[in-house]
């Protein structure tokens, strides 16, 4: 039986695309590897779970194992002394790693990139370094490599990057940073495709759009992001207006969110601020309140008969299930994932949007929305694509 561990996920995130990548990448293992046992490595407060994940409606049991940060520099450490003094190990989590076969690591999508600060790459970093330190082979699934725009995030993301057995890219724009390192890579489909839709009793009516509403953008609370999203609002606003006087019924999805414990850019609490802001429309529309797992959601986008989304990964949920979709993107890691769908020219950039641009980008939506005939043909043409089979190194 194959030992396989996967890192830079989670099932528990209030970040469904971030779940729903765990999700995918644990339906891909299972799916390339017979009976095999799953583990998640996880960074959080020290504790072992078990999960149940339905893949095609059954059920397959995984560990998850969270670790401090101490923990895993410790582990590095104890590998080093392994190596050279042959010392035995004593922390779990180099037992882990030492008893596993093959470790693969997904960095949540986009997150082995300097754009977020020098703590985000570090994170990542040491993860990874955590199993090159045990001589392990490491696989990165497809996700977003970079951009590296300064020489610390370069030099590390190189370090590791020539270290991997294999590496798996979702989109061509770090392409160039890889050429120059000299590695090869293979282009595929972001993971959460493969994630399956888990029914649930929500009622979608005929004839509707689904809109995932981005809390952080619309919440627009983040000083560092001052006047990037100031027309967000008013684009969401006319869009609704627009699409109800055409006679389409509207439902509101979020899609990173809590209904419990809300965090500072929380989908669900950007709706309801819509809700309250726009009375006169507050009666016309409905929108998901409850909390649902990313497979659940999944489910209920693909009840709609179009989807526009703010969060890539609501977006992929679309996709992924040949529901026609608008990407309205705040970060270019959109465009390389709809063009693994044919659907590039679906990506409207929303980032300093300016006030007389709004209407010109809802005529584009609107085009789009007469065109969903076409457009559903052909993403089922694009899911009848065949399922990755991992590089015979990882076998």
């Amino acid at each position: 039986m194959k030992k396989l561990v996967l890192l830079g996920s989670s099932l528990e995130s209030d970040n469904k695309g971030v779940n729903a990548l765990g999700i995918g990448a644990i339906t891909l293992l299972s799916n390339n590897f017979d009976n095999a046992e799953i583990s998640l490595l996880c960074v959080g407060s020290p504790a072992k779970k078990e999960k149940t994940v339905k893949i095609s409606g059954k059920p397959l049991k995984v560990k998850v194992y969270y670790f401090s940060k101490y923990d895993i520099v410790k582990s590095i450490k104890e590998a080093y002394l392994y190596q050279t003094l042959k010392i035995t190990p004593k922390l779990e989590v180099s037992k882990l790693i030492q008893s596993s076969d093959l470790l693969f690591d997904i960095n949540e999508g986009d997150s082995f990139s300097d754009i977020y600060g020098s703590k985000r790459i570090i994170r990542h970093f040491t993860d990874s370094k955590l199993v090159l330190s045990w001589k392990k082979p490491l696989i990165f699934l497809p996700q977003t490599i970079g951009p590296f725009d300064t020489t610390f995030g370069k030099k590390l993301g190189k370090h590791i990057i020539k270290r991997l057995t294999k590496l798996y890219v979702r989109d061509e724009k770090a392409y160039e940073f890889i050429d120059k390192i000299g590695v090869e890579r293979e282009l595929a489909i972001d993971m959460a495709v493969y994630m399956t839709p888990e029914k649930v009793n929500v009622e979608v009516k005929p004839n509707t759009i689904g809109i995932n509403v981005n809390g952080l953008m619309y919440l627009n609370r983040y000083k560092s992001l001052a006047g990037k999203y100031d027309n967000y609002v008013l684009l969401l606003k006319k869009l609704i207006q627009n699409i109800l006087e055409r006679g389409f019924e509207v439902l509101l999805i979020p899609h990173t969110y809590s209904a419990a414990n809300p965090n500072i850019e929380d989908d669900l609490v950007g709706i309801k601020k819509f809700v309250t802001d726009n009375p006169h429309l507050a009666d016309k529309i409905s929108y998901v309140d409850k909390d649902y797992s990313a497979q659940e959601l999944k489910f209920i986008i693909s009840k709609t008969v179009f989807f526009i989304g703010s969060r890539m990964h609501s977006c992929i949920a679309g996709l992924s299930m040949s529901i026609p979709t608008i990407g309205l993107s705040y970060s270019y890691k959109f465009e390389g994932t709809f063009k693994m769908f044919r659907q590039e020219k679906y990506v409207l950039d929303v980032n300093y949007l300016k006030e007389d641009e709004i209407d010109d980008l809802i005529n584009e939506i609107v085009n789009a929305i007469e065109n969903r005939i076409e457009i559903n043909n052909v993403l089922l043409e694009e899911n009848n694509r065949k399922p990755l089979r991992l590089h015979k190194k990882a076998e």
